[in-house]
């Protein structure tokens, strides 16, 4: 038996949360946005900050597959002040910003949504608070259900989030006739059986991760690499290791690994993670890089399953395994887990405080004073 792990506890509720929402979720889904709004979009652009902006790169994939719409994903910094500010307003008028902050109270997530409909978008946040800052400055807000989960760093809303954009795609693809009612009806039953098949990708997962973890303990570096919705796992990933147990991580792409990480200078030192699904597009590089991660000498871990997962098993690393047929555009539903069970057991073993406790040199954090207060940039409206 496991000693008490707030944050492993939350990973395992979430599941059954998120499956008990999901009815009242897509019904909020179906209301919030008109038929006519719908079909006036030409760009979808999505933002939020740390956990908000990872499931929203999360998404990315699906939301393009699914609404037929391009998509983009910023931070809000960027969004806001330089691209709301850069675009022709003929640009902006046929965009919807969609800005995502659980609280609803980041202060950049709602800047960049004041600023987007200043210049001429639309507005939707996804936000559990309908009277926070953020719902106010896009002007209508799709509420997302606020289930008791355990409190530690995110897992559960995180995965809200993202099925909430998940349901926001299948509608608007829906509405738009890029798939058929009957297809969007597939989707939504299939997000539940994926919600189920969470639970025992957890349950499977929970003890291994935990022995991962405990090997963790004096690694110098901890590395998250990933492609397109695998990528957005590895920012996640990294972010928790940094939030839960306060260990330096980074999260690079898998192309980009190649550029610029595989030139570290201490290889033996770091413990690198590659989150890639069976199947996916990014494949064939992987197992090209996981051969030049074992020459280099680096700890592998292959959080996935499919080729890649099997060419790191013959040269000797580790693989925490997810086999499942998820579609790529999905798999962020699923693989996300492991590397949460990783910071959470990671914690647990260290003893850290979730973000340092809000204590000493970060107890500026007590109070979300360092995103929540920060003050409005000039030029916002």
């Amino acid at each position: 038996m496991f000693a008490s792990n707030p944050m492993r506890e939350q990973i395992v509720a979430t599941p059954g949360a998120l499956g008990s929402a999901l009815p009242e979720l897509e019904r909020a889904v179906r209301g919030v946005l008109s038929t006519p709004e719908i079909y006036r979009i030409r760009r979808v652009v999505l933002t939020g900050s740390g956990d908000s902006r990872f499931a929203a790169k999360a998404a990315e994939m699906a939301f393009i597959e699914h609404a037929a719409l391009p998509v983009e994903v910023r931070p809000p910094m960027e969004a806001g002040r330089y691209h709301a500010q850069a675009a022709a307003r003929r640009d902006l008028e046929n965009t919807l910003l969609i800005a995502l902050s659980n609280s609803g109270a980041a202060a950049r997530v709602s800047e960049a949504t004041a600023l987007y409909r200043a210049g001429g978008a639309g507005a939707l946040a996804i936000t559990r608070a309908g009277d926070s800052r953020l719902a106010a400055a896009a002007g209508r807000a799709l509420l997302l259900p606020v289930p008791p989960l355990p409190a530690g760093p995110g897992f559960g809303p995180y995965l809200f989030q993202f099925s909430a954009l998940l349901l926001l795609a299948i509608r608007f693809g829906e509405v738009r006739m890029s798939i058929t009612m009957d297809q969007a009806q597939s989707l939504r039953r299939e997000l539940t059986d994926r919600v189920q098949e969470l639970g025992a990708v957890i349950r499977i997962s929970d003890e291994s991760c935990r022995k991962a973890a405990a090997k963790l303990a004096e690694a110098r570096l901890l590395e998250f690499v990933g492609a397109g919705p695998s990528f957005a796992i590895a920012e996640y990933a990294a972010a928790k290791m940094l939030e839960a147990v306060g260990r330096h991580a980074v999260a690079a792409d898998l192309e980009e690994w190649a550029h610029l990480n595989y030139f570290d200078a201490a290889p033996d030192e770091i413990a690198t993670h590659i989150v890639i699904p069976s199947g996916s597009r990014a494949e064939s590089r992987a197992i090209e890089l996981i051969a030049y991660m074992t020459k280099l000498g680096r700890g592998l871990t292959v959080v996935g399953a499919g080729a890649a997962a099997e060419a790191a098993r013959r040269l000797g690393h580790a693989v925490l395994d997810v086999d499942s047929n998820v579609a790529e555009s999905w798999s962020p539903l699923l693989l996300s887990a492991p590397p949460a069970l990783l910071a959470a057991h990671l914690a647990a073993a260290t003893g850290a405080e979730y973000g340092r406790g809000a204590k000493g040199r970060w107890a500026d954090a007590a109070d979300g004073s360092t995103v929540q207060r920060s003050a409005a940039w000039a030029g916002a409206p």
